[in-house]
């Protein structure tokens, strides 16, 4: 039944999530999960092995089983691999739970019933994924209950601590805009809805504060003067409240003439609209019953036109290069940027991006005329292609802005192929009037934000066209790098690698640049294994050249430095390479490495030198010992390692006395 319920489900169009039936699905998947791998002790990753099952037994009935199989398969998988990697650690936790409570009431003897804490099962469902019906099923196998009003307790109280964190915006501290300051409007002050019609319009409004709401005590009161914080509510207004992922306009209210209130935020709750602000100087006053004219800052709010417009065309886009399955999951509009969340199980590469982009962009050059109509709920949802947030109710009759076509020339004929290319969404947010004043588009991030939704962030007119450029003066940068020298290059690259995730530019360019940057890492890297392979020839053949000129001299051993760094290897190359070219001599070849602040030795002493009483485990252990290092190895070779770069000369010294004292 479980998994039946599912692919049936997904193969609707649905998923597994966090909110409404996306919900239900998740805590229908996670208890048959959990009951086949505790109860039924199956493999992991064994129910999205029944997807076959289903198909092959519903396929005649139920056909896009077998249509969306693939589909199928990869959400449940991805779905139950998510609750894998915490499920052994919640049912761990779980049965700890109901031990200490079994062992508390075999202390004190207690004969009443066994109850989880709410605390408990709320841990279960906000660390490890457990809904609390499915905490309820686990309990009731162990003969215990759970307190499901103290599991709600918690769970509010975590949602007032995240409600609480964004409480400050536009100085809006303390303040509630719930049912309680609605009722008090409608039955008390006998206020009626405020009229918010010129919201999608550019012109002044001229209103009267029905309304001014304190900050400090959450009521209403009847005059305010100062530079504190109130909310105001009007009769009429063109400020669009925060809603649907818009942010609120700014600007300000001009109250009776006489003072300046600047609103910085405008929520709305039951068809009020409140204007949180303050006056720009202390000596402003309101009174309830002023006229006032109601000043939207238009600059701001093009720019936040451009970006909500923008993501329209973002979502069509999407639909056609990433998965017809792509459904809104949150977004942000502001006037800075967009932000669009969308469900997709792994990233969107670059080629991708870069599609998207480029047909955002054409629509942009192509000036299409933004539509909207206020139409019947019934009759809006037979347009073929239309894009809504599922979850979401919506009013009805339902605002409609479609791009490029006609509302009215949609309901003509609501089941038309074309349609499905327009970007056609239920939408009451503000919008330009043509796809050309947004002059711009690029993408400037892509990442994932939760198990299965992606995130887009992108910019439009300027701050696009200033990344844009900025990217193509950066990308001209890397491509200098081929006319660098190569001496140079190593630290030049390093500088844009470092620059390369601080600048704001398109995220298909970065990915452009960073692919330039690699090859270009690659190119040190070689270079680097050139060079050190050129220097440690170069140490080992002066090594061995010191060698034949101390032996000339008459000399039995020596101990020397080289440069080869890190490179043990070179060390003992050194060694052996000089005691073939001297095979009865003694040798101690010192290295360091600064970054590390280590130094290495290596030692190679001959058979005649070994007979002279030098063994190579005891010189190399006790050179490096002055240095607090350590070393060891057979008698006739032996390294060691110490730190203190800067004390390589004692331990030099101490290996020569030894080597002189000894051999000579």
């Amino acid at each position: 039944d479980h998994i039946r319920t599912l692919s049936i489900s997904i193969a609707d169009g649905a998923r597994p999530g966090n909110e409404g039936r996306e919900y239900v699905l998740r805590r229908v998947l996670r208890r048959a999960v959990r009951y086949g791998r505790e109860v039924l002790k199956a493999n992991e990753g064994f129910f999205s092995k029944l997807v076959p099952i289903v198909v092959k037994i519903m396929r005649d009935v139920f056909p896009e089983l077998e249509k969306y199989q693939a589909k199928i398969t990869e959400v449940i998988a991805e779905e139950e691999a998510s609750f894998g990697r915490t499920l052994t650690k919640g049912i761990e936790r779980f049965k700890k739970a109901s031990k200490q409570l079994i062992a508390s009431q075999v202390k004190t003897k207690e004969k009443k019933p066994l109850v989880l804490s709410g605390q408990e099962a709320f841990l279960l469902w906000d660390t490890f994924g457990f809904p609390v019906d499915l905490t309820e099923l686990m309990a009731a196998e162990h003969n215990l209950s759970v307190d499901t009003d103290g599991f709600k307790k918690a769970m509010e109280e975590a949602k007032e601590k995240s409600r609480a964190g964004g409480k400050a915006k536009g100085g809006a501290v303390g303040m509630r805009f719930e049912a309680e300051q609605t009722a008090h409007l409608k039955s008390t002050l006998k206020v009626g809805v405020t009229a918010d019609k010129p919201k999608f319009g550019t012109q002044d409004v001229n209103a009267k504060v029905c309304a001014i709401l304190s900050s400090k005590t959450n009521a209403f009161i009847d005059k305010h003067q100062g530079d504190k914080v109130v909310a105001l509510v009007l009769d009429s207004t063109s400020f669009y409240a925060e809603m649907g992922g818009q942010v609120a306009d700014s600007g300000v209210i001009e109250i009776a003439g006489k003072a300046s209130f600047e609103v910085t935020d405008a929520k709305v709750a039951a068809g009020y609209v409140f204007h949180v602000g303050k006056f720009s100087d202390a000596s402003g006053s309101v009174n309830v019953g002023d006229s006032c004219l109601v000043k939207v800052d238009y600059s701001r709010r093009q720019k936040i036109s451009n970006n909500h417009t923008c993501t329209h065309l973002l979502n069509l886009a999407l639909r056609a290069h990433v998965s017809e399955d792509v459904q809104q999951k949150g977004s942000l509009v502001d006037d800075e940027k967009l932000r669009f969340d969308f469900n997709n199980n792994k990233p969107v590469d670059a080629k991708k991006l870069g599609k998207i982009e480029k047909d955002v962009k054409n629509d942009i050059s192509k000036s299409l005329s933004i539509y909207y109509k206020d139409v019947s709920l019934d009759e809006a949802k037979q347009i073929y292609g239309l894009r809504a947030v599922f979850g979401e109710t919506y009013p009805d009759p339902v605002r409609v802005v479609s791009i490029g076509k006609a509302v009215e020339d949609l309901l003509k004929d609501p089941k038309a192929a074309e349609n499905y290319g327009y970007s056609v969404e239920f939408c009451g947010g503000t919008h330009l009037g043509n796809t050309k004043e947004a002059e711009a588009f690029t993408i400037l991030s892509e990442e994932g934000i939760a198990k299965g939704v992606r995130r887009i962030i992108a910019a439009t007119g300027k701050l696009a066209s200033d990344a844009i450029k900025s990217g193509n003066d950066f990308k001209a940068k890397v491509q200098s790098l081929d006319k660098v020298k190569e001496t140079e290059l190593e630290a030049k690259l390093g500088v844009l690698k470092k620059e390369v995730n601080e600048v704001l530019i398109p995220a298909v360019i970065k990915a452009e640049v960073r692919d330039m940057m690699d090859k270009n890492v690659k190119k040190v890297t070689n270079l680097m294994k050139k060079a050190a392979t050129a220097n440690k020839k170069k140490a080992v053949d002066a090594a061995v050249q010191t060698v034949k000129e101390k032996a000339a001299e008459g000399k039995n051993s020596c101990v020397l430095k080289v440069d080869v760094g890190a490179d043990n290897k070179a060390l003992i190359q050194a060694v052996n390479a000089s005691l073939k070219a001297v095979p009865t001599f003694a040798l101690m070849v010192f290295t360091s490495d600064t970054k590390k602040n280590k130094v290495m030795a290596y030692a190679g002493v001959s058979k005649e030198a070994i007979e002279k009483g030098l063994d190579a485990s005891k010189w190399i252990r006790e050179s490096l010992a002055v240095i607090g290092g350590k070393g060891g190895g057979k008698p006739d070779g032996a390294q060691g390692q110490g730190p203190g770069v800067d004390k390589i000369g004692e331990a030099m010294s101490k290996a020569t006395e030894m080597a002189d004292k000894l051999v000579g």
